[in-house]
């Protein structure tokens, strides 16, 4: 074969072949393991599957792997295992990240009445009390923690967190509830006084009105308790706050009146009396119109003249009987009336009956002052200093 003849096939192998690029495909070859085996068979037999792995299961057992457990699962190992700071803090990262916090709200929650069930009260309260601290509009979650406490017979615990479930009640049968257990957990704590302690009572109420002074009845029961433990002037201060309350204004003005009565009945009051020879006359009310009486503890009723009767609007249509009796001029007849009132400075008697004589001759006086209005009262007359002291009998 000459030079030309090895020429032309050159080029026309090339360019057969660069016709055909392209249309086959380049082989792909896989790479197969290659396992070592022993050369004798016999020991191959006696290796057993507790002494070798094969290649299929050494691959298998690489691709198995533990699966990941959800928040909500991890939530729960936490709290079953009483982690709870960790707990609530996965809480919080889970709330932050858009997660199912409704469903760890539910979870925790879950864990408290578990613990509550199983009487691991102090627990279930640290658990809650957590909670709360990270959900401050929780409302359900404060009165489960005040049940709690008041489970455990700490009240005053319990009173508090009601008193904070009133700055997140959004409804007024929210309040209305909260309402209603503040008194059911009042009556509880007063349960646990002794008898009839007017200190605990007045601590427990001065408690109340510190931490829910709004609530005007408190003010009530704490001036009623500081009455039977006698300190007045603290009653008074208390209802002197309430007495123009819608509510229980007028209760507080009748305790203000009670009050002046029973100050009355531990101090003896002086009143003035103007002296007239060897007697006294002591200026009266006498249906709130001044009277000027004289003493006459010999009387058995309180006598006043026909006309300072008449100054009274009294008229014979009133009389309620004729009678006679003893003055200093004879026997004279007298007309028996009943008056709506009678008062020597603040001490009064209601109703109170007088007898009407004409032409009463008393040194001055419009009337005597008799027996039937002094036997309400412990009195005596200090004649040096001109003064009738009257004090309430004891009932």
């Amino acid at each position: 074969m000459n030079r030309l003849t090895i020429l032309v096939v050159l080029i026309a192998g090339i360019g057969i072949g660069w016709l055909l690029r392209g249309t086959i495909e380049p082989m792909h070859h896989e790479t197969v393991p290659v396992v070592s085996l022993p050369t004798n068979v016999h020991e191959v037999l006696s290796v057993t599957d507790d002494t070798i792995d094969s290649p299929v299961s050494t691959l298998h057992s690489k691709s198995v792997t533990t699966p990941i457990k959800s928040p909500l699962e991890q939530l729960s190992d936490l709290l079953n295992s009483g982690r709870d700071d960790e707990a609530i803090e996965w809480y919080v990262s889970l709330s932050r990240e858009n997660g199912d916090i409704d469903g760890a709200r539910h979870l925790i929650n879950q864990q408290v009445s578990a613990r509550e069930q199983r009487n691991d009260l102090q627990s279930a309260v640290r658990l809650l009390t957590r909670l709360i601290e990270e959900l401050p509009q929780a409302f359900d979650e404060r009165l489960a923690l005040a049940a709690l406490y008041q489970r455990d017979q700490q009240f005053y615990p319990a009173l508090l967190v009601m008193f904070g479930a009133m700055s997140v009640a959004s409804t007024n049968d929210e309040l209305t509830q909260l309402d209603r257990l503040i008194e059911q957990t009042v009556r509880l704590t007063q349960r646990s006084f002794a008898d009839d302690d007017i200190q605990a009572n007045i601590k427990l109420y001065q408690f109340l009105i510190q931490h829910h002074a709004a609530h005007t009845p408190h003010y009530i029961e704490l001036a009623k308790w500081l009455m039977k433990a006698s300190q007045l002037d603290a009653a008074i201060e208390q209802l002197n706050v309430v007495q123009y309350d819608p509510f229980v204004g007028d209760t507080a003005q009748q305790m203000l009146a009670e009050i002046e009565r029973l100050r009355l009945k531990l101090l003896e009051t002086p009143l003035a009396l103007q002296r007239k020879g060897s007697h006294f006359m002591v200026d009266a009310l006498l249906n709130h119109r001044d009277i000027r009486l004289l003493i006459d503890t010999g009387a058995s009723l309180t006598v006043l003249d026909s006309a300072a009767a008449a100054q009274l609007g009294l008229n014979e249509s009133e009389v309620l009987q004729r009678m006679q009796m003893n003055t200093a001029n004879g026997v004279t007849e007298a007309l028996l009336y009943r008056i709506d009132s009678m008062a020597l400075g603040v001490f009064s008697v209601s109703p109170m009956d007088i007898a009407v004589v004409e032409h009463l001759d008393i040194n001055g006086a419009s009337g005597l002052l008799g027996m039937n209005f002094l036997q309400h009262f412990e009195f005596r007359i200090d004649q040096s200093d001109a003064q009738l002291f009257l004090k309430y009998r004891d009932e």
